[in-house]
């Protein structure tokens, strides 16, 4: 045996070396129904400024893997999955989202965190597959592209705006064009996904000015 001298990746914050691993994560499928191909007809809808932001954003929804939507974090927006117990086997169905949903509208956010799975889930929930009664929470969170990609459903069809309910999709979106693989594009998965279309009329994209 040999020494070998190679590079290896060190965390900037601490200076930890870093490894890698593979692990289980939640994934968004571009391919579900067609997404990937339905947002493509949706981007020619949209007015980009300047025109070249089309190109830009075209390339990267159509090169883009499906998105990993799971973060190993202590914070963040939890994702409203329970497991069986014993099985492990995941839930995801309307009956467990809506009692999420309701919990977070009545509690907020920090609810999901501090309630247990049986204090969540309507009394005498049964596992829509195995048949249990005792479930366990996910404790990853969501990716916070997925928060701010979902911010059109929030302002424009939330509670804290009534007088903007009704004025979806946005008409314009203005950012720097770093937000082609950010806001514009996560905003534009979910707003196909949950609202079939682009969450904008129109996109401006302008250059940055750097101090020095």
């Amino acid at each position: 045996m040999s020494d070998y001298s190679h590079s290896y990746p060190y965390a900037e914050r601490d200076g930890q070396p870093v490894i890698f691993r593979a692990t289980e994560q939640w994934f968004l499928s571009l391919e579900h129904e067609g997404l990937r191909g339905r947002m493509l007809d949706s981007i020619n809808g949209v007015n980009w400024v300047p025109s070249q932001g089309q190109n830009r954003i075209e390339a990267m929804i159509r090169n883009r893997p499906d998105w990993c939507i799971s973060r190993q974090r202590p914070w963040g927006v939890g994702i409203p999955v329970f497991y069986g117990k014993k099985s492990r086997v995941p839930v995801l169905d309307p009956v467990a989202i809506d009692a999420v949903a309701n919990l977070v509208e009545a509690e907020g956010s920090d609810a999901w965190f501090i309630k247990e799975a049986a204090e969540i889930l309507p009394a005498g929930y049964v596992h829509p597959e195995t048949g249990e009664t005792e479930f366990d929470k996910e404790t990853d969170v969501l990716d916070v592209w997925f928060d701010s990609g979902s911010t059109s459903l929030a302002v424009l069809e939330g509670n804290v705006y009534p007088e903007w309910k009704e004025n979806w999709p946005a008409d314009l979106y203005l950012e720097g064009s770093d937000q082609h693989r950010g806001w514009f594009n996560t905003s534009l998965i979910l707003g196909q996904a949950t609202r079939d279309g682009a969450p904008y009329k129109a996109v401006l994209t302008h250059g940055f000015v750097t101090d020095g």
